[in-house]
């Protein structure tokens, strides 16, 4: 295991290397408050396999920068980019990681390698849900070949299991990796989203980790499906005992069990929730229970400590989150 400079100009975090594999998370910083140490891609570097794995490309904006934390930690061939949802986010940015990369192979879900292929309709989404600043950050989503993709029965996912896990998106995959040193899990954004015990400093004032519990919420934006979103979860639990959890937002965990189990009852504490608010209308419905959650979920309980920029851009998802459940509830 490594020590991690937790400069905020360092964007690559060896989590661990050892035992024939080398496990990197690298940054993928965006020009918005709050967006330095917000979207990350992950690296396994699988040396007695001889492969590297990407899981998650980011938008277009930040591929040149992955591609330079590439390069600079030994890697200059990518074998496998796994994509656990095709949100700009996640995804945006394949097309252009594979120009970097002519020889690497990517799994998506089934149900969004379409809209890889042909991203008109992910741009008119991704501007609808999330309003045209952070669509022009992320950047331009270009057309994948589709030739690029793969199936699920690929002999190129050795040794990695692909868990189907809809309710955040209705495409959505997470995988377990098996490395020299045991299981990764990464659950995308079916497990919510979490703040990483080592990487806690970067998002706080002062860079002092109070004695408080994890950061975390659903990731449970507006068309959400609730009920697939707890069968995921559910569908998780088996990976209790991973050695590490590699959250998309943001950092990682070797509390895979603990994460699970609270991702599971913090939802459906948020649903209890939302369906106890009498406000009728959505905004205030959404605000009412922004309030409640900030002040009274112990697993928010690292809210008021974050940096403003932090709290601001946070608070835009977790209300986003909010307004997911809400719809979900009173459909």
């Amino acid at each position: 295991m490594q020590d991690f400079n937790l400069s905020r100009d360092n964007g690559i975090f060896a989590v661990h290397e050892g035992y024939g594999s080398a496990l990197y998370m690298l940054d993928l910083p965006l020009p918005l408050p709050g967006f330095d140490h917000h979207l990350s891609s992950w690296l396994l570097r699988d040396q007695r396999g001889g492969r590297n794995i990407l899981v998650d490309t980011g938008p277009s904006a930040s591929v040149a920068h992955l591609g330079r934390s590439l390069r600079s930690v030994g890697v200059d061939r990518l074998d496998l980019v796994l994509l656990t949802h095709v949100h700009a986010d996640h995804a945006g940015g394949v097309a252009d990681l594979l120009e970097l990369f002519p020889e690497a192979m990517v799994l998506a879900p089934e149900r969004g390698v379409r809209h890889l292929v042909r991203p008109e309709r992910l741009e008119e989404a991704t501007r609808a849900t999330l309003g045209d600043e952070i669509a022009d950050a992320f950047g331009p989503i270009r057309p994948a070949a589709p030739d690029r993709f793969l199936d699920a029965s690929s002999p190129l996912l050795d040794r990695i299991t692909v868990i189907l896990t809809p309710g955040h998106a209705s495409h959505h995959n997470s995988y377990v990796l098996k490395a020299g040193f045991g299981r990764v899990l990464f659950p995308g954004e079916a497990a919510g989203v979490g703040l990483g015990e080592a990487v806690r400093p970067l998002w706080l004032e002062g860079g002092e980790v109070p004695a408080t519990p994890p950061y975390r919420f659903p990731a449970t934006p507006p068309r959400l499906d609730g009920a697939a979103m707890y069968r995921s979860m559910e569908l998780l639990m088996p990976e209790r005992g991973a050695k590490y959890l590699c959250f998309s937002h943001y950092g990682w965990t070797e509390d895979a069990a603990g994460t699970l189990e609270g991702a599971v009852i913090q939802f459906r504490e948020w649903e209890e929730r939302a369906r106890a608010c009498a406000v009728p209308e959505e905004d205030a419905a959404v605000e009412a229970l922004f309030e409640e959650v900030t002040r009274e979920d112990p697993q928010l309980g690292l809210w008021r400590y974050l940096r403003p920029e932090q709290r601001d851009k946070e608070g835009y998802f977790i209300r986003n989150s909010l307004r997911g459940v809400v719809r979900w509830v009173r459909s």
